[in-house]
């Protein structure tokens, strides 16, 4: 028997509250625990409108929020011991750039505590929201009184907005410590924020010598990004140089794939503006990572991965070096970038190979294995796989030592790699391939900090290849006084052999 139509309304209503409560109730309860800076912090959502940065005794931050009435409330705790023996002074100066990159890239330092208050808030509602609708499944299946009528919907629905109210009149009621906006701010990321307690006297006191520094840096990285802009395309639409061997005929550059090569960036996020720069100066389709793209490995270095993927508009291919982890990749994944695992993959008609570098460094722990292989372990490996898919493109890894084999065996037309912070190459084989080495694009040569104004140069190269042959490259050089350097497209030394590849083996 069909139940009547007033019934199925009632039901629907039902359900349709069901949801909406469900939904109230799992993101104005939501919680999560995550990282800030360097720090662990607690965050949870509250009807307060303000995003509040509880910093215990030394007072808080208030800052609007973005997506009223809803607000944050984030509880900092202290910073993890890094759990060995290590020099306490190099510990603390990994947290001082930690500080440092949170001020200037605030929104990449928040994503994943995003991600996790979302991702808990959608759990809570689909939890309730189940139980709901099964309790209405039941009782429309029951036949017996308790079947759903206008009075009981009615009464069903205000207990439920009063349990609600119950969990969020609370964090309406919570009285906040008097707090000042801080005009020092102004023109900042946190332009618009108020301080209370013994912070806002900290504020108050050096925040204009730190606006000036931060300003400073963003004035240097801007002017960088600036003049890779108006100089790329004038200084590679200079003829090559030619060094005694035939040129091919020259090609359409539509029918080119074009790649730009960085390594060791160092959690340099003031980088990733001017990489993001080039690439599109150049009409680059790929961004190739000869990894270290993090300092630690650690969970709090989400941000730098989070900074960089914000600027980079194509397609990333990275392989991991020593100062990233198995949480450096996770994160890079989860930003979108497609991470090397010891198996070839296509991307920009590219077939590349590549996999983690075997060991991890840390600041103050040194380096210790990640894995059960070595690194010259790891090269004998990749060149055997390179070998049995037929060649590859591109071997693209963090240590030089992992590519050798590859290049000795010829099957790669092109090994990729960093480490060394120092160019080395190109090379042609004697396999008839080319091998390269990047120096640091994050501006860590000769030990230069990757923080603020660059110290040493820093290296960007754009590669052109033409069906998976390596044609040419142009190195573009930023030296410390912030002045670019674009170099001509300088071809590859031509060989008298071909490594097999899959677009040349039968």
């Amino acid at each position: 028997m069909t139940p009547p139509r007033g019934s199925l309304l009632r039901y629907a209503a039902f359900a349709a509250l069901v949801l909406v409560l469900a939904v109230v109730v799992g993101v104005t309860t939501a919680r999560a625990e995550s990282t800030l800076g360097p720090h662990r912090a607690s965050f949870s959502v509250e009807l307060s409108r303000v995003v509040l940065l509880d910093l215990g005794p030394l007072g808080a931050i208030h800052l609007d929020s973005p997506v009223a009435p809803l607000g944050v409330r984030v509880v900092v705790h202290e910073i993890p011991s890094a759990g060995f023996d290590g020099d306490v002074l190099e510990g603390l100066g990994a947290d001082a750039i930690a500080y440092a990159q949170l001020v200037s890239q605030p929104r990449a330092a928040i994503m994943p505590a995003v991600d996790a208050l979302v991702f808990d808030a959608l759990g809570r509602a689909a939890i309730l929201a189940g139980t709901g609708l099964a309790v209405i499944a039941l009782l429309r299946g029951s036949g017996s009184r308790l079947a759903v009528t206008r009075r009981g919907a009615a009464a069903a629905g205000v207990i439920a907005l009063a349990v609600v109210s119950v969990g969020v009149m609370p964090t309406l009621l919570r009285s906040e410590a008097p707090a000042n906006r801080a005009a020092v701010l102004d023109g900042t990321p946190f332009a618009g924020v108020a301080v209370s307690g013994r912070l806002a006297d900290l504020v108050n006191t050096w925040g204009p010598m730190l606006l000036a520094a931060y300003e400073e840096s963003e004035a240097f990285y801007d002017g960088i990004a600036e003049g890779i802009a108006l100089q790329f395309r004038p200084a590679v639409a200079q003829p090559a140089p030619r060094s005694g061997w035939d040129l091919p005929a020259p090609l359409d550059e539509d029918s080119l794939t074009t790649v730009v090569f960085v390594s060791d960036l160092h959690c340099n996020v003031s980088m990733g503006r001017v990489v993001g720069a080039l690439v599109e100066a150049s009409g680059a389709e790929l961004i190739l990572n000869g990894g270290d793209t993090v300092v630690s490995g650690t969970a709090a270095e989400a941000f730098c991965v989070n900074a960089f993927a914000e600027e980079f508009a194509v397609p990333v291919v990275v392989a991991d070096g020593n100062h990233d982890s198995v949480v450096t990749a996770q994160q890079e994944e989860a930003a979108g970038w497609t991470v090397l695992r010891g198996q070839p993959v296509e991307v920009a008609g590219l077939r590349i190979l590549g996999d983690t570098d075997p060991t991890l460094t840390a600041i103050g722990a040194g380096t210790v294995p990640e894995r059960d292989e070595t690194v010259a372990g790891l090269g004998v490996r990749l060149g055997e796989t390179a070998c049995e898919v037929g060649g590859v493109d591109v071997l693209l890894v963090h240590n030089p030592i992992a590519a050798h084999p590859a290049a000795r065996d010829g099957c790669a037309r092109l090994t990729l790699s960093g480490h060394l912070h120092r160019q080395v190459g190109p090379e042609a084989t004697n396999a008839g391939g080319w091998t390269y080495v990047s120096s640091s694009s994050g501006g860590g040569n000769y030990g230069g900090r990757t923080i603020g104004a660059l110290q040493t140069s820093a290296d960007l190269t754009v590669l052109r290849f033409a069906d998976g042959e390596p044609l040419d490259m142009s190195l573009v050089t930023v030296g410390p006084e912030g002045v670019v350097t674009v170099g001509p497209w300088r071809e590859f030394p031509r060989t008298t052999s071909t490594p097999s590849t899959s677009s040349t083996s039968s």
